[in-house]
């Protein structure tokens, strides 16, 4: 038998949860139409450009930035997933977390979910909501 250093009841596991439910459904609702309306309508076929502009601050400049939107990032793909299971607008917070990471795979992973039609007109839906143009989209690649 191994022992536990510390007593789990079910009853405070299952509070924990409620409490990361509620938590992440809230800042769902109030932090993805907020970053949604306040992206630019090309932001999809332009964002490999605003990154390399990025990298030309100061040399430290630029790693805080990274560190601190790469961080970000990692927590709402995190939060994310857990909205998949939990109250809350997964595939769209996955979405927002991957265009603030900056990593060599993210334009990939970015492609991924913004090719879906559901993702798509999510995040249209909410810019017309907002009082904002919709997204201009890049085409899927063939092949």
């Amino acid at each position: 038998m191994i022992a536990v250093p510390f007593d789990i009841s079910l009853q405070s596991v299952f509070e924990w949860l409620g409490l990361l439910s509620m938590t992440t459904f809230l800042i769902s609702v109030l932090l993805i139409p907020f970053l949604v309306s306040r992206a630019s309508t090309d932001y999809f076929l332009t964002h490999s450009q605003l990154v390399q502009q990025r990298h030309k601050h100061h040399p430290a400049k630029a790693l805080l930035i990274k560190i601190i939107r790469n961080g970000l990032g990692l927590l709402l793909c995190f939060a994310g997933f857990l909205m998949l299971f939990l109250p809350g607008q997964g595939l769209l917070t996955i979405l927002i977390g991957v265009s603030l990471l900056d990593f060599s795979w993210r334009q990939k992973a970015l492609g991924v979910l913004i090719h879906r039609k559901a993702v798509q007109k999510a995040l249209n839906w909410i810019r017309r909501k907002t009082g904002h143009s919709p997204f201009n989209f890049p085409a899927k690649k063939k092949g």
